[in-house]
């Protein structure tokens, strides 16, 4: 069998560096590619159909949107270090805040339902 030597490695310059403004442009779109990205998932977070009445295709479309999301802020963040990171970060709290809102609207709603029960066994004469 013959030596077969591995091609030694040629050192060839680097990319050129982009201009500052083609970063400027890059990062533009990422930002409105992301800002588009959380419109789509926010709407999702007014959905209220019950998961076990959403469609395999519903649970898709979902799937897609926060993909859609990661996606936008990895390329946010190769363009510009840590600004993907924050803002799905920032993305996380505010949506995280609204739930948490919705469920003490819920929650509120559920004490005076209880109440208001509690209140016509009383006059009925079945309290227990």
């Amino acid at each position: 069998m013959a030596d077969k030597k591995k091609p030694a490695p040629t050192l060839s310059a680097p990319p050129p560096m982009p201009s500052p403004t083609t970063i400027e442009e890059r990062l533009r779109k990422a930002r409105a590619d992301f800002e588009k990205s959380f419109k789509d998932f926010h709407e999702l977070l007014g959905d209220k159909v019950l998961k076990i009445n959403k469609s395999s295709a519903a649970n898709k479309q979902e799937k897609y949107v926060v993909d859609q999301v990661v996606r936008a802020c990895v390329n946010l963040d190769n363009l510009n270090a840590g600004e993907g990171v924050m803002a799905l970060a920032v993305v996380a709290l505010r949506e995280h805040l609204k739930v948490r809102d919705r469920v003490n609207e819920l929650e509120y709603e559920l004490e005076l339902a209880k109440r208001e029960i509690k209140n016509l066994k009383k006059e009925l004469g079945i309290d227990k």
